[in-house]
């Protein structure tokens, strides 16, 4: 007994010294680094969201402080980017202009980042050999396959105003991009119209199927974008940064080097490397955020509004972030 109170003694005793080397140790600990900022990013398995995948791939998104999170849609629509802004699923994600202006006239609050991809080459119109179709007049009392509700969609009606042939003269077929080719096959349309690589496709696919026309010269660039939601870029403008670099980084490379990229890129897509690689050579790849992308962005708007696909046209300057595109 009188051992064990003589241990308390001392434990006593020693106490306040082992309470002084404790606080010295925390004084000279060394300091937690912050926590990274993860950035959600969302973009679909095509050729036209390469950028993005590229720059994961090769790690051009790895930044100090930063983590870009891949987000993986698969092969699904370009809508499924909106989609994932909307959901909460993803706090940036890239996609087509459709699918952007009704993620950024949606109720989810979004901002504009940047264009990075698209060009007046990118929709062309594309007719089996036997329909008798060589210019713009042709296609009156034809049947012109094209995806409701797209670009292209809006493309078709400018290129044919602009040609003096009444759209209303056309008869136009809704179909899914995916199965515009086979109908050309099948003889169920005279023509499609489509974005890349769908035509480039069709010329492959379809005995005697020649070009038309390019969707070119309509004042539209049909740009591919990066969205963020509005709380996120505001939250953590740094991480909106490193995407811009990466995806900069990514089509610097794909403008230097399209046969590489479009190897890797097949690697993703499943599609022949050369096609991807045609697909870059005939597009534009360029980060910018300009006039020309918002008057492209309010031409398309425009068309949407008025065939009820669009509620409301959203105003794409004060949705803008022009400043995150500067070097």
């Amino acid at each position: 007994m009188r051992e064990r109170q003589r241990t308390r003694i001392v434990m006593l005793q020693m106490l306040p010294a082992l309470l002084l080397l404790f606080l010295a140790g925390c004084e000279n600990a060394p300091p937690q680094q912050d926590e990274k900022t993860v950035c959600r990013l969302a973009y679909t398995a095509k050729g036209y969201y390469a950028p993005q995948f590229l720059a994961s791939r090769n790690g051009w998104f790895e930044a100090t402080g930063v983590t870009v999170q891949d987000v993986p849609l698969g092969m699904s629509a370009g809508i499924a980017g909106a989609e994932a802004l909307v959901s909460d699923s993803a706090d940036v994600a890239v996609m087509g202009d459709v699918p952007a202006l009704i993620a950024l006239a949606g109720n989810r609050d979004c901002v504009l980042i940047a264009a990075y991809g698209g060009g007046e080459k990118m929709h062309s119109i594309i007719a089996a050999g036997k329909a008798g179709i060589v210019q713009a007049t042709d296609l009156a009392g034809k049947r012109l396959g094209v995806q409701f509700g797209s670009s292209t969609h809006g493309a078709v009606y400018l290129y044919l105003e602009r040609n003096g042939v009444e759209p209303a003269a056309v008869t136009l077929v809704n179909m899914p991009q995916k199965d515009l080719i086979e109908g050309l096959l099948s003889g169920s349309i005279d023509a499609l119209a489509a974005s890349e690589p769908t035509p480039t496709l069709a010329l492959q696919k379809a005995p005697g199927a020649h070009e038309v026309a390019t969707l070119s010269g309509l004042g539209n660039d049909y740009p591919l974008l990066l969205v963020a939601t509005r709380a996120f870029a505001d939250a953590h403008p740094d991480a909106i940064r490193v995407v811009v670099a990466g995806t900069r980084k990514a089509v610097d490379w794909i403008n230097a080097e399209p046969d590489a990229a479009g190897a890797a890129t097949a690697a993703v897509t499943g599609a022949p490397a050369a096609l991807e690689a045609d697909m870059f050579r005939k597009m534009e790849w360029r980060v910018r955020l300009d006039d020309q992308t918002i008057d492209s962005l309010n031409t398309t708007a425009a068309f949407l509004h008025k065939i009820g696909k669009l509620k409301r046209i959203p105003d794409l300057r004060a949705h803008s972030r022009p400043a995150f595109v500067q070097p």
